[in-house]
């Protein structure tokens, strides 16, 4: 279920409290400053059969309902100790923050562990707007919890605080925090693979690419094809055998390519996400390739850092890259 903010919470007046009481840290422990408890529906109602039972039993005048009253009411305010417990002690760490394109859920990963000696249980953590996930501190003193979060623009993608929430054990009160863990992440445009002309290029003797449509060196001799220049033909060919033969030219071919901004069409969004979807198509290849953008130009190369600073320039253009 996704996390949601009740209309408190939501206000900036509890979100600057929020900045001065729990400040923004990669590694948190929880304790009773940061943790909030309050009493759920279920917790509500069953405070108002406490209550009804204390009326009951003091008209009637009778000692078994009493007891039964009192009883509800001890189990009540034990319920209070076990849920605030279930977090208080509790060490949260963000240990990596993923990347993603536009459209995707970026994965943020956050460890979770326990003092020793108290197991703990029933947790769930989830940023705004995304599923929770439970973490079950039980068996073991720690565990990673895997969390998503749905990109929707290119850039830096800040998630905010991240809720962590109990209602263990009988759900009668629920204890809750919401802890900045610094958690950011890069988005990069969505990739738009479009039909790129194809190059027609054949390797040379030498293994040189070459572009036997180019005009610089003479490489071949062949029968003439309509169309050719009239340039081209062997004149002193035709005069001894009555046969048309042209000249073939060729141009050596740069193996590497460079993504130009300036020569994508559309706007600045679709050019990034077609230069995107280009950068790919070059990785997939096994090709060298390199960017060029207004302030911005990244030499020819291969591997995945060369992917992901490609990758990383077409996500921070234009924005600022603090």
């Amino acid at each position: 279920m996704p996390v949601e903010l009740s209309a408190f919470e939501r206000s900036p007046r509890f979100t600057r409290w929020l900045d001065r009481r729990i400040p923004p840290s990669h590694r948190l422990t929880l304790s009773q400053q940061s943790i909030f408890i309050f009493p759920t529906l279920t917790g509500f109602v069953f405070g108002g059969l406490i209550v009804l039972l204390i009326l009951g039993a003091i008209n009637y005048q009778n000692s078994l309902v009493y007891g039964v009253a009192f009883t509800l009411g001890s189990l009540f305010l034990v319920t209070i100790l076990y849920t605030f417990r279930n977090l208080s002690g509790l060490t949260v760490e963000l240990i990596a923050a993923g990347t993603g394109f536009v459209g995707e859920d970026v994965e943020f990963r956050v460890r979770v562990s326990r003092p020793q000696g108290h197991g703990r249980e029933g947790i769930q953590l989830g940023w705004l707007g995304a599923i929770a996930q439970w973490a079950e501190v039980y068996d073991s003193e720690a565990c990673i919890v895997r969390l998503f979060v749905r990109a929707v623009r290119r850039g830096w993608l800040d998630p905010g605080r991240l809720l962590i929430e109990t209602n263990y054990p009988l759900g009668l009160l629920r204890a809750w925090t919401w802890v900045d863990l610094g958690a950011r992440a890069l988005v990069y445009p969505q990739p738009l693979f479009v039909d790129q002309p194809e190059q027609i290029a054949r390797r040379g003797e030498e293994g040189d690419l070459t572009d036997p449509q180019g005009s610089d060196d003479f490489s071949d001799m062949r029968m003439y094809r309509p169309g050719d220049s009239v340039r081209h033909i062997i004149w002193r060919v035709y005069a001894r055998s009555d046969q048309l033969v042209v000249k073939e030219y060729t141009s050596y071919v740069d193996p590497r390519l460079m993504l130009d901004f300036d020569r994508v069409a559309g706007g600045t969004e679709e050019r990034l996400s077609r230069l995107a979807g280009m950068a790919l198509t070059a990785v997939r290849s096994g090709r060298d390739f390199g960017l060029a953008m207004p302030g911005v130009r990244v030499r020819p190369g291969v591997g995945d850092p060369h992917r992901d600073s490609i990758l990383r320039a077409l996500a921070l253009y234009g924005l600022a890259q603090d």
